[in-house]
């Protein structure tokens, strides 16, 4: 994925309000010794109310609540996530979030977003001023906010703008780090995007909004630990059947990477989801809530927020079109142009009785004279829709006979002569939606693998939480 797609998910999260990260701390950083524990708590200035001019500075205790690896979590980094998490779950309309829950799911996604970080910092990865700017720039763009608004917007909810920014960079650093650890090794054939095309259900094809909770289950677990965590999975969707809350129920138990968003996967396809999700699923009404699935990862429960239709097929003509171009330059005039195009016409026209001839003088000019990128393809620019070229150049495509050679004309580049190949009319929107159903198949696979992911690594790092 392009780092201009990563800035779309960056964007989509912090207009949701769902950008968690460790706050930048200069008390984060631990003794390179890893046996060496640091202190359980750190010291921070804070000036008292001035009394008088002698009155001194007093220091408060910023608890350290977590090892990570060689770093540490602080309370008031808990603290700070604590107030943005509960703001956002009120937005969502989830107001009465337990505080247990809450703060283990914050610290859960610190530790988680540290160990992210450590490796991330270990292999390289790293973020750019610019890069961070741009996504701010972004952001406040996306919300229709002048730079002051925003910065005002986030002061009012508690957030101080360089905070915000170190959110940024770290939200940029980790998206690299998943693209590099997972979206990477996430392989999709033109086999499986075909193969959905020419399905039955392509036709009928429905797009489902689903969130799920994750019961993860621990690498090399015992068969005694699997039960266990099937009967709590088995127990949370009674729960759920009941009337339970899933907004609840995921805070309170789902390991998923989106939980603070209600466990939100987006929009998933009936020709992109695996057949073990879609049969638990595709008989569901919205709101309704699927069996317990099992992946090698834990246990998945899914819930169907919406559900829409396939859209209705946008069948255009296409042009499979070659050139030959002679720009208008500061080096070549308007007249010099329109002459040197009308010598390689004239030598074509000669050649018009023997088509194969023709063809291939054709490729031959195109590579020796034109002064577009497509020469080097003898002039092949492929298929060409409506709307695609500049109107000079759409008109003589569009009226031009097939396999005929157009006359000389002008367009805002220079002159050209043309050529229409062959036509074809095309379905857009089959186009569209095999784009769309590779970009989901990739994403659900690397869904699933990235919840993989994420357990291995909570497994190989060192954490310890600090109950004192």
């Amino acid at each position: 994925m392009k780092v201009k797609t990563m800035y779309k998910i960056l964007l989509a999260l912090v207009l949701n309000g769902l950008i968690f990260a460790a706050l930048a701390d200069n008390s984060n950083n631990l003794s390179e010794s890893a046996n060496t524990p640091p202190p359980a708590q750190v010291l921070e200035s804070t000036p008292t109310p001035r009394l008088n001019p002698n009155s001194a500075t007093t220091k408060t205790v910023n608890k350290i609540v977590a090892f990570v690896n060689k770093r540490i979590i602080t309370q008031n980094e808990v603290n700070k996530q604590i107030v943005q998490a509960r703001n956002n779950l009120q937005q969502r309309g989830v107001k009465n979030a337990d505080n247990a829950d809450l703060r283990a799911k914050v610290l859960d996604q610190l530790i988680m977003q540290q160990i992210q970080l450590d490796l991330a910092a270990r292999g390289g990865i790293k973020t750019s001023d610019t890069e961070v700017t741009d996504a701010v720039t972004s952001i406040e763009k996306g919300q229709g906010l002048s730079d002051s608004q925003f910065r005002a917007k986030l002061a009012t909810q508690g957030i101080a703008y360089d905070d915000f920014r170190q959110q940024i960079a770290d939200q940029i650093v980790i998206e690299k780090l998943k693209q590099r650890e997972v979206d990477g090794r996430v392989v999709v054939n033109d086999d499986e995007v075909t193969r959905i095309l020419n399905s039955a259900s392509y036709k009928n094809r429905i797009d489902y909004r689903l969130a799920d909770i994750v019961i993860n289950i621990p690498e090399q677990a015992t068969l005694e630990v699997t039960s266990q965590k099937q009967a709590l999975a088995d127990q949370i969707y009674t729960q759920l059947k009941q009337g339970g809350s899933f907004d609840q129920l995921v805070l309170k138990y789902s390991n998923g990477p989106n939980v603070l968003n209600g466990g939100d996967l987006g929009w998933k396809s009936n020709t992109s989801l695996p057949p073990i999700i879609l049969n638990q699923i595709s008989n569901l009404p919205v709101g309704g809530i699927a069996p317990v699935v099992k992946f090698p990862g834990g246990f998945f429960i899914f819930k169907v927020n919406a559900i829409k239709q396939h859209g209705t097929p946008q069948i255009v003509r296409q042009y499979h079109v070659r050139h030959i171009l002679i720009k208008v330059n500061e080096l070549t005039s308007d007249d010099e142009a329109h002459q040197k195009i009308q010598n390689i016409y004239n030598q074509l026209a000669k050649d018009a009785s023997n088509p194969a001839l023709e063809s291939k003088e054709f490729t031959d000019l195109a590579k020796q004279y034109s002064d577009d990128t497509s020469s080097i393809k003898g002039g092949d620019i492929g298929w060409v829709n409506k709307g695609d070229t500049v109107p000079q150049f759409e008109q003589q495509m569009m009226s031009n006979p097939v396999g005929k050679i157009s006359q000389p004309f002008k367009s805002p580049f220079g002159w050209h002569i043309l050529e229409v190949l062959e036509t074809r009319d095309s379905n857009l929107a089959n186009d569209r939606e095999k784009a769309e159903i590779r970009q989901e198949l990739r994403e659900t696979k690397a869904q699933i693998l990235y919840t993989e992911w994420m357990r291995n690594l909570r497994d190989m790092a060192y954490v310890k939480i600090n109950d004192d």
